[in-house]
């Protein structure tokens, strides 16, 4: 049994790290259609912010109405960029502290799968709503000008909320994988508890 519930550990810390990189590629990609199709149609503008050293970017949608979705995206963009290299980083704790490999686990164990965990539930908590407000917008765009404009200078059209739309796939695996991972955990406890029992019970014979 122990054999078994070791290679689950196994696989499942795996399972973490190829999610982690899984929703660092989808924020890293969630804006690809929203540049390809609309970043050309704007009127963008960088301001210098003398007082903070920081730039501010003002946008004008002239060509395609709805089109400053796209600079509306970039703020909520970086942090959620910043959020998936995060999770890569706790993914990678479940490694460092030979989450998948020890027969017995420790606090460092815990605390590991106890951060993968609470990433994998805040992270979805945090962006899906914003995901939404921004589908929302996009679908307000005024897809008859931007396919004007498309067909005018070949640009990429798309009408697609298929990125959106994939948070739906991307969160639910990162929910369901560190669930996997804690109910892996607590059949680790039950064993070491039945391990520690009968070592107890061999002493006394």
């Amino acid at each position: 049994m122990y054999k078994t519930q070791m290679k689950a550990q196994k696989i499942l810390c795996l399972l973490a790290m190829v999610m982690a990189v899984i929703l660092f590629l989808y924020a890293l990609g969630i804006m690809t259609d929203l540049y390809d199709s609309l970043y050309s149609t704007l009127s963008i503008r960088v301001v210098e912010n003398k007082e903070t050293g920081g730039y501010s970017i003002s946008a004008k949608d002239r060509q395609v109405p709805g089109a400053t979705v796209y600079t509306n995206m970039q703020a909520f963009n970086q942090v959620f960029v910043k959020y998936a290299i995060a999770y890569i980083v706790i993914a990678a704790l479940l490694f460092v502290t030979n989450t998948g490999t020890r027969r017995r686990y420790y606090v460092s164990n815990y605390a590991a799968v106890g951060l993968f965990t609470a990433a994998s539930i805040y992270i979805p908590i945090f962006a899906s709503p914003y995901i939404q407000i921004f589908k929302g917008q996009f679908l307000q765009v005024d897809f008859a000008a931007l396919k004007e404009y498309s067909e005018t200078f070949g640009s990429h059209y798309t009408e697609s909320t298929m990125w959106f739309d994939l948070q739906y796939v991307v969160f639910a695996l990162m929910i369901v994988s560190a669930l996997l991972l804690v109910a892996c955990t607590v059949w680790k406890v039950m064993l070491m508890k039945q391990e520690k029992k009968l070592v107890a019970e061999g002493g006394k014979a």
